[in-house]
């Protein structure tokens, strides 16, 4: 029985070692896998990190690029609305003023323009075309002789007087007022073309 006895005990001391290898061997396999999982569990939190990171990136990105061209949009539309109530309001003024070279009120204004600048003898009274027919109701305001010549320039009214020599002219037309004033709400409002 002692031939039993050894095989038995060889045995379990097999068995014995066997289990402390298979003990050692699972609690190495167990501690590789938990550094594997946690090795890996790092790298997707980098990863995850690096991918968020990019997304909130474009996402900035495109909310800044789309938050630009929104205030772009907005400040055009303000613009070109300033624009169009500006030229409606000249457009406007235009016609008010062409309605009062039409009308009874015309004539004395230019005699009075006339008083208030009046020629040097030789000089020569730039008219619109239109206003030539009031020559002779304004050579009784004159005290000099002085002729009268249509200006094409002339679209709105007034008069213009040049001195005898041609040198000078003084321009006292509605047309250099409605422009002096558009060129001053450019100049004085800010907008494009009000310095030249």
């Amino acid at each position: 029985m002692e031939a039993n006895q050894k095989l038995t005990q060889f045995m379990e001391a097999v068995n014995r070692s066997t289990a402390a290898e298979i003990s050692r061997a699972e609690t190495e396999a167990g501690q590789e896998a938990e550094q594997i999982l946690r090795e890996a569990e790092a790298r997707c939190k980098a990863d995850s990190a690096r991918t968020m990171a990019a997304a909130k990136s474009r996402i900035t990105a495109k909310y800044q690029k789309r938050m630009s061209q929104v205030g772009y949009q907005g400040k055009t539309a303000f613009l070109s609305r300033r624009q169009t109530l500006l030229m409606q309001l000249f457009a406007d003024l235009r016609e008010k003023l062409n309605a009062f070279t039409a009308s009874a009120d015309y004539l004395p204004w230019l005699k009075k323009l006339l008083r208030a600048h009046p020629p040097a003898e030789g000089a020569a009274v730039l008219l619109r075309e239109a206003d030539l027919q009031y020559k002779d109701e304004l050579e009784k305001e004159l005290s000099c002789k002085v002729t009268f010549r249509a200006d094409n320039a002339i679209l709105l009214g007034g008069l213009s007087v040049l001195s005898p020599d041609g040198r000078r002219c003084e321009n006292h037309t509605l047309d250099e007022a409605f422009s002096s004033q558009l060129r001053n709400f450019y100049r004085n409002h800010k907008i494009d073309g009000g310095d030249e």
